[in-house]
């Protein structure tokens, strides 16, 4: 027998752009099939979700308000669409269950279909950039509520990781996992830097980290941050705030690799010019992943010296369900090495979600965790 689901829920809405956000009820609809029902358990705030409240991503992505931030979301099950009762390793699900889950490819494009790599799908449904008026209005983590997609891959979060690490980790840390990937591995015998002390960055430290390589540097800012990086394994962090200019801290890494650059730089930052910088980082022969640059002003370098370098480059961008599974086992396989409270912040109700916001936006908080359930 179904369970009788409830007539509507509270969302905390953007009405305006960088203005308080409401609380509003909204209907709850039943999941159409293949979908899941979700009560939201925690939801942690992305910077993606500040820049959509500022009102900064507004014209890239066509969005108008009203909309529903979050996709950092772990929810717990409500109900079921029908053939929606396992997860996408095959797991079957009930009602309680802790979920994360994939924004929605089209899964018939030639992205899906023929490169297999639905992250690049260019008709991906994406929750929280969909108008809340639109049904089933919950498509985001700034709610009692939250659905699943049809055709969005989804796993049960083990029951040995906390659900607001794994509402971070359904972002940050799966971007940070397939960033490394395509480096081809990491081992003893690099030098590695990590461009970016934000949550992108401080997972791709964790996860570098345990691959134990020569040395692992770290460029970032605040102070706050670089503590971290230290706790979770870096041997060498270098701020932003103390060496201001390219030149400066492009030194300090030649100083830290005995003059030759790191063989492994990630670049999860997506600051102005760290691209160009994190060129000058490498050492000749060396590996560069770019991950964070996926907006802002252009960035200009000598492309001989990619070829001079003999370097290999690589972007990334998202990630798949596989890459969730990993994060999250990442988590679980890692749950005593690291302390993975120093990168959760305070938690807050919805009536407290721009608060939340505001202090994401002024870097007071590195992962803000919104709980419906909060007063």
């Amino acid at each position: 027998m179904s369970p009788k689901l409830p007539e509507s829920g509270r969302a905390a809405v953007v009405t305006a752009w960088n203005e308080p956000l409401e609380i509003q009820e909204l209907p709850v609809l039943a999941p159409p099939p293949g979908a899941l029902l979700v009560a939201v358990d925690k939801t942690t705030i992305c910077g993606s979700d500040v820049h959509v409240w500022d009102g900064a991503f507004a014209a890239d992505f066509g969005i108008e308000p009203p909309v529903i931030l979050g996709h950092e979301i772990v929810g717990r099950v409500v109900a079921f669409g029908a053939g929606a009762e396992v997860d996408s390793i095959d797991r079957p699900l009930r009602t309680g269950d802790r979920v994360v889950w994939e924004h929605e490819p089209c899964n018939h494009c030639y992205q899906c279909s023929v490169e297999r790599n639905p992250s690049l799908c260019a008709h991906r449904t994406i929750g929280f950039l969909i108008p809340a008026t639109r049904e089933p209005h919950f498509h985001g983590g700034f709610g009692e509520y939250s659905y699943v997609w049809p055709r969005s891959g989804r796993l049960r979060v083990p029951d040995e990781v906390d659900s607001a690490l794994a509402a971070a980790a359904s972002c940050a840390l799966r971007t940070a996992i397939p960033a490394l990937g395509r480096l081809g591995g990491i081992d003893f015998t690099d030098t590695v830097v990590i461009q970016g002390a934000g949550p992108v960055g401080l997972f791709a430290t964790a996860v570098a980290a345990s691959h134990s390589p020569r040395r692992l540097i770290v460029v970032g800012a605040p102070a706050a941050r670089l503590e971290v990086a230290r706790a979770w394994g870096a041997d060498v962090t270098i701020s932003i705030d103390e060496h201001p200019s390219r030149e400066e801290r492009v030194a300090r890494v030649k100083e830290e690799t005995e003059g030759r650059g790191a063989t492994v730089v990630g670049e999860f930052s997506g600051g102005p010019g760290a691209v160009v910088e994190g060129i000058d980082m490498v050492a000749a022969n060396g590996r560069y992943v770019i991950a964070g640059s996926l907006g802002g002003p252009e960035q200009p370098l000598l492309a001989q010296r990619i070829t001079q370098k003999n370097l290999a480059i690589f972007g990334s961008l998202g990630a798949s369900i596989d890459s969730y599974y990993h994060a999250l086992e990442f988590l679980r396989l890692h749950t005593d090495r690291f302390d993975w409270d120093l990168l959760l912040g305070d938690t807050y109700g919805l009536a407290e979600a721009t608060t939340a916001l505001r202090r994401m936006a002024s870097f007071a908080e590195i992962k803000a965790v919104l709980d419906p359930a909060a007063a």
